[in-house]
């Protein structure tokens, strides 16, 4: 198991090189080479006798090898404590062994490794060099000369650490702006809001949300889309104080935290300075790119005394920028919660909409790029409103998880993939594998594995032909009852994703004790990421554990030729998105599935 936790290891190291983020107090030159590993050991002499070795290893019974020296103090052997003594074990060996020199029983190729050598490199040449050296361990050189020894164990000891301290940085940190992502941000909220409580001030939080960037990622592209982010990121964190804390929620929504403030003016001051700097042009690329941004400003213990009510004023208020004009913030007032008011609205349509029939299921191809084969489709859901039109499921699902109404319709998303996966096989197409996604709220609901194995005993869908995609986030919040559950499923015969991998909890601990078949790469880490080495560091990292741990793994998002040529190149199993196929009509896939065959053929 050390050379797959070795490589993600190698691979994540390289994607923080990539990162904004500095949230380490070393220096790279303290984190990186086998300086910090240095050991002063005493050498021993090459002419030195075997006997005098053994009985210097009896003395200094902590030393697992020493360094054998020639008289310029140059390393020229090693020798361990297990095999010496297993030398003079044998019968008679110390009266065999009286007169020979160390240097003939010596193990006479260390790994020797100069004092600035990087961690990384030296732990790489010694899985290519045997893993015996993980018990010798390496000698270290400085300015040519010996210094000192390292163990085997410190150095995974080492590598541990930092591969704990990457993933800490993975679980709390966005990894395209180096911010907080939303769980830290929740944390520190929380925290700032028992400090003002104690302290007896008062805390801002603003919310920031990017005018039509939508358009701007659309017409300009992604990449172009990242930087601009990373761009606004920046500049948010320089409007304000060590003290606050610049978050990223997701998409183009940033969030601040104001601690200690004397009033709203100290507030919307920030405010006042963050539309400043944003109106100055912002160089990505070859574009000079002029964004606006609208905000919402909220006050604790003024407008709310929770954290959760905190950020839905401040919600509320940035939407009543956005109905103003854009590129402007508000402070919150209770009318803002007319735009709740029309959230209400959607949620009494909501549930209304699985009766009039205006839910239905698109399904997008899922590809094994070992045979290019079509070997299944994930179910999206999809809402079409008689008089709204189309509603995104992101504004949705949301209300249909608070609600509780997650649960109807999740049995009916499940009931529909099912009869279609069936109807398809009736008119010839091949048993494709039917991916379903489940709401954490689904998951979590008592007796969800028996309501499963009810509907496919309803349909007569063949257990092993239906995969559940799960979020980090679902199966970790409660992991032992969520233990349960997996197992019952997959007792079931059922197969199991964790969607969205990396962006979530990314703890490697559960995909060893959770009964997972497939990983799902998140689209974010696939996104152009032929220019972009940390995603392919990550991405590659993913695909090895997946490997390592025998999971098969699925790249979501897939939207060019590039992108496609990249993830195969790491031997990903499985591919979805644009570039095949958008999600489709049960009628079109079955049109795109009799073409898409054909092209294979040809």
């Amino acid at each position: 198991m050390l050379f797959p936790i070795h490589s993600i290891e190698l691979a994540l190291n390289d994607a923080r090189k990539h990162r904004q983020d500095q949230t380490l107090d070393e220096t790279p030159g303290q984190t990186a080479t086998v300086k910090r590993l240095l050991s002063h050991v005493e050498p021993i002499a090459w002419n030195s006798r075997c006997v005098d070795v053994l009985d210097h290893f009896i003395r200094h019974e902590d030393l697992p090898a020493v360094a054998i020296v020639d008289a310029e103090q140059m390393p020229v052997g090693i020798m361990d404590r297990g095999r010496i003594i297993e030398i003079f074990l044998r019968p008679f060996a110390r009266d065999l062994l009286y007169k020979k020199r160390i240097a003939e029983i010596m193990d006479a190729n260390p790994i020797v490794v100069d004092i600035n050598a990087g961690i990384d490199d030296v732990a790489r040449i010694i899985i290519d060099a045997g893993m015996r050296h993980m018990v010798n361990g390496f000698i270290i050189l400085r300015d040519g000369a010996y210094a000192g020894m390292a163990t085997g164990h410190a150095l995974l000891e080492e590598i541990t650490q930092r591969k704990q301290r990457d993933l800490y940085l993975l679980a709390h940190y966005d990894q395209l702006t180096g911010l907080p992502n939303r769980l830290l941000f929740k944390d520190r909220l929380e925290t700032a809001c028992r400090g003002a409580l104690r302290g007896g001030r008062m805390l801002g939080l603003i919310f920031v949300d990017l005018d039509r960037f939508k358009y701007i990622n659309d017409s300009l592209g992604h990449s172009v889309g990242d930087r601009l982010l990373q761009t606004v990121a920046e500049r948010l964190t320089q409007c304000v104080r060590h003290s606050d804390t610049v978050s990223r929620l997701g998409g183009d929504e940033f969030v601040i935290i104001l601690p200690n403030l004397d009033g709203e003016t100290a507030a919307t001051t920030v405010a006042d300075h963050i539309v400043a700097a944003l109106d100055q042009p912002m160089p990505v690329y070859d574009h000079a790119l002029q964004v606006t941004a609208s905000m919402g400003i909220v006050l604790y213990p003024l407008h709310d005394s929770s954290a959760e009510g905190l950020i839905r004023k401040a919600d509320a208020a940035m939407y009543q920028a956005k109905q103003l004009g854009r590129n402007r913030y508000a402070l919150y007032s209770e009318h803002f919660d007319d735009g709740l008011r029309e959230r209400m609205l959607l949620e009494a349509e909501l549930r209304g909409a699985l009766g009039n029939g205006e839910f239905s299921l698109h399904y997008q191809p899922q590809i094994q790029l070992s045979d290019q084969r079509v070997v299944g489709v994930e179910a999206l859901l999809r809402w079409q409103h008689a008089t709204l039109g189309a509603i995104s499921p992101a504004e949705f699902i949301p209300i249909a998880e608070e609600t509780g109404q997650i649960h109807d319709i999740g049995d009916w998303v499940l009931r529909q993939a099912c009869r279609q996966h069936l109807s398809w096989i009736a008119a010839g197409l091949p048993a494709l594998r039917m991916s379903v996604n489940i709401s954490a709220k689904q998951f979590e609901q008592p007796g969800f594995a028996g309501r499963v194995a009810q509907l496919i005993a309803e349909t007569g869908m063949i257990p092993e032909h239906l995969e559940l995609e799960l979020t980090e986030g679902a199966v970790m919040t409660h992991a032992d009852r969520a233990a349960q559950t997996l197992g019952e499923l997959r007792s079931l015969g059922v197969k199991l994703a964790i969607d969205d991998f990396g962006t979530g909890y990314s703890s490697l601990s559960y995909l060893r004790t959770f009964p997972i078949n497939k990983i799902k790469i998140d689209q974010s880490f696939i996104r152009d990421i032929e220019n972009t080495p940390a995603n392919e560091a990550i991405v590659k990292a993913i695909i090895a554990l997946g490997n390592s741990l025998g999971l098969e793994t699925i790249a979501e998002g897939v939207e060019n030729l590039a992108e496609l040529e990249c993830v195969k190149s790491h031997q990903c199993h499985e591919v979805q998105g644009y570039h095949f196929a958008r999600p489709l009509a049960p009628g079109d896939f079955v049109t795109w599935h009799r073409e898409f065959l054909g092209t294979a053929a040809a």
